[in-house]
């Protein structure tokens, strides 16, 4: 085929198989695919769909980044993918696949199916250029959650909690939602620090989010700390996404000395380059100013307290908000498990509450995840039974 801007498919070993009518090859790269990333039964037709979906090409890039295509791009691409259609979208090969769970969206998984039913090459088209604007291409457009490792891995099985799970922190979960919706609708939001005691909610928080506004375009990518010098760079490859990603700090305690303490410095606020619109970073850590201090730090004359308590308060305060997790007090903690056990249909009672007293006297203190921890343990014992 003579493409121009879909040309990487000619490379694909599944379509020399076609074109050379080398059937094993074929039937060799449709079961495994099926097996792996199929949603429909129509093995070859979905294959060519998906490559296209997920295809780096010019056509894509501007779609995905929003920018306009102009009747030229539009007509060359229309011809390729009459190529396409013509000589790929025809061959028929059945295959159902065992029905595994792809980890893929939703969004993504309709996209493709609609792709694949393209009862015309410029209804593929058509559809083509709706999934680049709506979800990008590639590995961003398939997962709504990663990890960052140096390069982006899609986290195929997200944790499914919501802030219904969430007991006792009210103002918190409305006061990260009400930024995390503004994100989501293209205003301005800021960056979120939460901070507090341990078990509190904070990173459940965070994970909340995507459940919440996943179907409206919020991504998640958790980053580790040795990474946060990347921050720069990984912004700039998500700006021209369609979608809206959230870089997860989790856990985070840094030393003003750390080299990374001063990349998320710069990374949050300091750099020339302009910071993506679609990009914000939340952060979790059990200190107020994500700093670790010792009493060393206090010593010395007055300017050097100064000094280090301005490059102390440097990083913190490049957080537009700062939510506070407190430890709840019995009361509150024995409301959390009132709560968590009223989801699962069981009233508390004075049995419970002592069970719960001694479960958090032995097992961590007071707190949301020992709540949690307790009312799992309380029904694994009533099941048993």
């Amino acid at each position: 085929m003579d493409l121009l801007i879909f040309d990487k498919i000619d490379g694909d070993p599944c379509v020399r198989g076609i074109m050379e009518k080398n059937n094993i090859e074929v039937l060799r790269a449709a079961i495994k695919f099926s097996e792996t990333e199929g949603v429909t039964d129509n093995a070859i037709r979905e294959y060519v769909a998906s490559f296209l979906a997920n295809d780096d090409n010019i056509l894509s890039r501007l779609a995905g980044a929003g920018k306009s295509i102009g009747d030229d791009l539009y007509r060359i691409a229309l011809m390729d993918i009459e190529q396409i259609y013509k000589k790929l979208f025809g061959i028929q090969i059945k295959y159902t696949p065992s029905g595994n769970d792809t980890g893929f969206s939703d969004a993504y998984i309709q996209s493709v199916k609609a792709i694949t039913e393209a009862e015309s090459a410029k209804e593929l088209l058509e559809l083509l250029i709706l999934h680049y604007r709506k979800l990008g291409c590639g590995i961003k457009a398939k997962y709504t959650a990663f990890k960052y490792n140096g390069s982006l891995t899609g986290v195929s099985e997200v944790d499914a909690i919501t802030f219904d799970d969430l007991i006792g922190i009210e103002y918190q979960k409305q006061t990260i939602i009400s930024n995390t919706k503004a994100f989501v609708d293209g205003k301005a939001a800021n960056n979120v620090l939460l901070f507090g005691d341990r078990g509190t909610g904070k990173s459940s928080s965070v994970k909340a989010l995507l459940n919440m506004f996943g179907g409206e375009g919020l991504r998640i990518i958790e980053t580790p700390k040795t990474y946060i010098r990347d921050i720069p760079c990984l912004s700039s490859s998500l700006a021209s996404s369609p979608n809206k990603y959230i870089i997860f700090l989790d856990d985070l305690t840094l030393d003003p000395d750390e080299p990374e303490f001063k990349a998320l410095k710069i990374a949050m606020e300091g750099q020339l380059q302009a910071s993506a619109d679609n990009v914000l970073i939340y952060a979790t850590s059990n200190r107020r100013h994500l700093v670790r201090e010792n009493w060393s730090d206090r010593e010395g004359g007055e300017v050097h307290v100064n000094d280090h308590m301005q490059e102390t308060l440097s990083l913190a305060e490049r957080f537009g908000i700062s939510l506070v997790f407190s430890a709840p007090t019995q009361k509150e903690y024995l409301n959390i498990v009132a709560g968590l056990l009223k989801k699962r249909g069981i009233e508390m009672n004075a049995d419970i509450e002592k069970q719960a007293v001694v479960w958090e006297m032995n097992y961590g203190g007071k707190s949301a995840r020992c709540a949690k921890q307790f009312v799992t343990s309380y029904i694994a014992g009533k099941e048993d039974l």
